[in-house]
C-alpha cells in the first residue's frame, strides 16, 4: 500500500463517511461467545437473563480460576475510574463510546443516589472526553448468582 500518497490525500482533501474504528455492543454476542459484556466490568459471576420465553444464565470466563479476581460492577465505588477509561479510549476511537453509569444504592447510607454525585460524575465523563452517557443502570437488590440458586435457570 501507498501510505505516502494516502497521507497526501488526507491532509489535502480530508475524509468523509468513514469509520476508522468503533467498539461494538456485545450484550447479546457476549451470551452466546461467554464473554464479557464489553469494557465495562461484569455485573455478577454469574447473570441470570430472560424474558418471557428464555431464561439464559452467563459465568464470567474462567470462573473456577478467577472468581476472586474479578471486580463487579456492584462492587466498584463510583463510575469515576470506569468513565476515566472510556474517556481515555474514546481519543483512539472514531465513534462515539456509550458508556453506561451504574449505582448500587447499597452503597449509600439511606439507600438513595445523591442527585449530585450523578452530576459531578456526568460532568466528569465529559470532561474528560466520553461522547455519550447511554444508560444509567440501579442494582435490583437481588444478585442473579442468588436467582440461579433459586432455580430460576434450568438452562445452567
Amino acid at each position: 500500500m501507498d501510505w505516502e500518497t494516502l497521507r497526501h490525500n488526507v491532509l489535502r482533501f480530508g475524509m468523509r463517511n468513514c469509520t476508522l474504528s468503533a467498539l461494538m455492543p456485545c450484550e447479546s454476542s457476549s451470551q452466546v461467545s461467554n464473554s464479557t459484556n464489553g469494557i465495562e466490568p461484569p455485573r455478577e459471576l454469574v447473570s441470570v437473563k430472560g424474558n418471557a420465553e428464555i431464561t439464559i444464565s452467563q459465568i464470567v470466563p474462567d470462573y473456577e480460576e478467577l472468581a476472586g479476581v474479578y471486580e463487579t460492577l456492584w462492587e466498584l465505588p463510583n463510575n469515576r475510574g470506569y468513565l476515566g477509561l472510556v474517556g481515555i479510549m474514546q481519543k483512539f476511537v472514531d465513534q462515539s463510546i456509550s458508556a453506561n453509569t451504574n449505582y448500587n444504592p447499597d452503597s449509600y447510607a439511606d439507600g438513595q443516589i445523591p442527585l449530585q454525585v450523578i452530576t459531578e460524575e456526568l460532568l466528569l465523563a465529559y470532561r474528560w472526553g466520553v461522547k455519550t452517557a447511554y444508560y444509567s443502570n440501579l442494582r435490583d437488590g437481588q444478585g442473579d448468582e442468588e436467582k440461579l440458586r433459586k432455580g430460576l435457570n434450568p438452562i445452567l
